[in-house]
């Protein structure tokens, strides 16, 4: 395959990722938006095909890869929990492997909540509508 399509293939995946972060943003605790400085984060693929994450609070332009140097997230203003996710969708821009729906919120093992403390109708709908697009492993029909 050529490099362009391989470019324009990462970009089409980032747009899907841009998708899912805006219905993230838009339902519970707003993950991936500040009403502060009013801006959603995002995913964009520069001109060698490398991922980067935009900050939504600091507005940081975030290098996703491992690096010789560490890799630290310089501008990265959430913990490890949502950097984990973002690594995932780094992974799905790069190598169009579907995530597995778990990411949306994963549920606790003790009660019925999930790790990102959103509300039960803001979590049901964020896994509907973003377990929807092609970033996540959709779930395969059975056939009788």
């Amino acid at each position: 395959m050529r490099k362009e399509n391989k470019l324009a293939l990462k970009r089409q995946r980032a747009e899907q990722v841009n998708q899912a972060i805006q219905i993230i943003a838009d339902h519970g605790r707003r993950f991936f938006y500040s009403q502060t400085v009013n801006r959603y984060a995002s995913m964009e693929v520069d001109h060698r095909g490398k991922v980067w994450f935009i900050d939504y609070y600091s507005g940081k332009r975030v290098f996703t890869h491992e690096t010789v140097w560490g890799g630290r997230w310089r501008g990265f203003t959430h913990g490890g929990m949502l950097k984990d996710v973002v690594k995932a969708f780094r992974d799905y821009i790069c190598t169009g492997e579907p995530m597995h729906p778990g990411y949306l919120g994963p549920e606790r093992s003790f009660d019925e909540s999930n790790i990102w403390g959103y509300d039960d109708e803001g979590m049901k709908v964020v896994r509907e509508q973003a377990g929807a697009l092609p970033v996540f492993r959709q779930p395969v029909a059975v056939t009788a």
